[in-house]
């Protein structure tokens, strides 16, 4: 026994004296892990768990002093040796830095266990020592579940801290939980929910005296706005809360705003203040390593780019969102990205592969339960049909998205816009102009009244498009114009070209082949600048090939 203890002590000093000018690395690092497992191997013979565990609190000991400011490198290997040395405050302290290193490398799985092992430790510690380190771990562990979609588990860790904070008697701790909290019923479309503690929220921030937690709360409530469809008030707020940020030098507020305001822009077809806003957003969230967030702003680039015509970058944000959601974890934003891609598709004239991305994208919403996701793609795939042969299936499956739209109220303001709009479309391809009119003037009132630019000018299209199936030139003429005339002041390149088209279409049918052909060449202007922006050789000879694509082209040419 006492050679035993010779030899694990000379192993032990090897652990802890090595490398005393200089922190491991290179060769060193192995001799360190080398060093390391002989000494596990010895220290799990068969000495006495007394004299283990003494052991093991040493090399932390050790091991920590060793390291220094740098100990977080090694915080696993610390909170082992502190846990099994049954220094537990310490080994809270090191499994807390752990999973913040696991989140800072967006392993929020791993991180989430970290925590979960911190919680169980934490109950060892003295009565008079859990609650805040316990209130600190939940909302850590809140924040990566919120990062993995895993709403339930977030919103019961945000719970256990607004009750600790109570418990503490700290305004400012309750204030902080209270948002948290709130924030996570917003993503997890429990909006009711998620008013009442935005209140709540509120009038804790005021007691706190906290001007950051107050307009934190501010930013939830203009959230719960966007959400309803009450886009005066939330742009105000929003606005406001940006202000406050950028003053505070607020980061994590900032990136939030400037996240949600860019959405708000991009709904509002104001494309270049959205890109400017989100892609400022995504470098903050990159400097401040916001997974989630992060890939909300790659959505709302994806989207952006898409509708300026800019195709390739569109995708090229929508599949690096695919890649580091799937790496983290996601299970929020990644069900909503296969149907934008599917929609950029169907915008290319390639309408196999729009279907077939918008069938995974049902797929993958119905998978992971996310009814937004899942209602888009079936608008998408409604559209699909009517491209490939297959309408009767369209209002079908228009029926189950307006299905899901009764049951969920998240954003429903602006999904319903589009499939107003679809419907239209196919009825008009049915030829049910009374129908078609009908979808096209209720996708113009939800659109004017939530200022949804693109959706006022396409709704315009629709109209004029029923004039001209019913005779009624000058009705054409009148709403063709209205629809220029928004798109000159919020330019949507996807359905200008499509209005300038449908104006070609029409001045063809009467005999004015001069104003005829002006129309198709503007169409084509946009058309080339659109294929232009596209780099996938195969994508970019099916758009300029496609039918709708070539009738324009022939049309603008001076020999038509």
């Amino acid at each position: 026994m006492e050679e035993r203890l010779a030899q694990l002590e000379k192993v032990h000093r090897l652990v802890v004296t090595q490398g005393e000018e200089e922190l491991p690395d290179g060769s060193s690092a192995t001799r360190y892990r080398f060093a390391h497992g002989l000494f596990q191997n010895f220290l799990y013979g068969d000495l006495v768990n007394k004299r283990r565990a003494l052991l093991h609190q040493q090399a932390g000991e050790q091991l920590a002093l060793h390291y220094g400011s740098q100990a977080s490198r090694i915080a696993a290997q610390l909170a082992m040796h502190f846990e099994r040395g049954r220094d537990f405050s310490q080994a809270v302290e090191f499994l807390i830095r752990a999973g913040d290193n696991a989140t800072q490398l967006y392993a929020n799985d791993e991180a989430e266990k970290y925590y979960s092992r911190a919680l169980v430790v934490a109950e060892k510690l003295p009565s008079e020592d859990q609650d805040k380190r316990t209130l600190v771990i939940y909302q850590k562990r809140g924040a990566v579940n919120l990062a993995l979609s895993r709403f339930n588990q977030a919103v019961e860790d945000f719970t256990q801290m607004v009750d600790q904070a109570r418990a503490l008697s700290e305004p400012t701790l309750e204030s902080a939980a209270l948002n948290a909290l709130t924030l996570t019923l917003f993503y997890s479309h429990r909006l009711e929910e998620m008013a009442a503690s935005a209140e709540e929220a509120l009038r804790v921030a005021e007691r706190a005296e906290s001007e950051a937690l107050r307009v934190e709360t501010m930013q939830l409530i203009a959230l719960k706005h966007l959400c309803f469809g009450e886009l005066t008030e939330a742009r105000a707020m929003f606005d406001e809360v940006l202000r406050i940020a950028r003053s505070l030098t607020h980061k994590p507020l900032l990136l939030n705003v400037l996240a949600w305001r860019g959405l708000l822009h991009f709904f509002q077809t104001e494309y270049a203040r959205a890109e400017d806003m989100l892609e400022e957003a995504r470098g903050l969230a990159v400097e401040i390593r916001d997974g989630f967030l992060l890939l909300l702003t790659l959505f709302g680039l994806g989207l952006t780019r898409g509708n300026l015509g800019r195709m390739s970058e569109a995708m090229a944000n929508l599949n690096e969102a695919i890649k580091i959601g799937q790496r983290n974890g996601d299970r929020f934003w990644l069900p909503r990205l296969p149907n934008c891609i599917g929609w950029i598709h169907r915008e290319m004239q390639d309408f196999d592969g729009a279907l077939r991305h918008d069938r995974r994208g049902l797929e993958v919403g119905r998978e992971h339960h996310v009814l937004e996701a899942e209602a888009n793609s079936l608008i998408n795939l409604g559209l699909d049909y009517d491209h490939t042969g297959h309408s009767e299936n369209t209002l079908l499956t228009f029926g189950e998205a307006e299905s899901i739209f009764e049951r969920d109220a998240w954003f429903r303001w602006r999904y319903n816009i589009r499939l107003q709009a679809g419907t239209c479309e196919h009825w008009l391809a049915k030829g049910e102009t009374e129908k078609a009119r009908e979808f096209a003037l209720r996708a113009f009132e939800t659109a004017t009244r939530h200022e949804a630019h693109k959706y006022i000018a396409a709704a315009h299209k629709l109209l004029g498009q029923v004039a001209v199936a019913e005779g009624d030139v000058a009705e054409a003429d009148r709403q063709f114009a209205a629809a220029l005339e928004e798109l000159r002041t919020f330019p949507a390149p996807l359905v200008t070209w499509k209005t300038y088209a449908q104006i070609g279409r029409m001045k063809s049918q009467v005999g004015d082949y001069l104003a005829a052909r002006e129309a198709f060449a503007e169409a084509a202007k946009i058309l080339t600048s659109i294929a232009a922006n596209i780099e996938e050789e195969e994508l970019r000879q099916t758009f300029l090939n496609s039918t709708a694509v070539q009738e324009v082209v022939n049309k603008a040419a001076p020999s038509a």
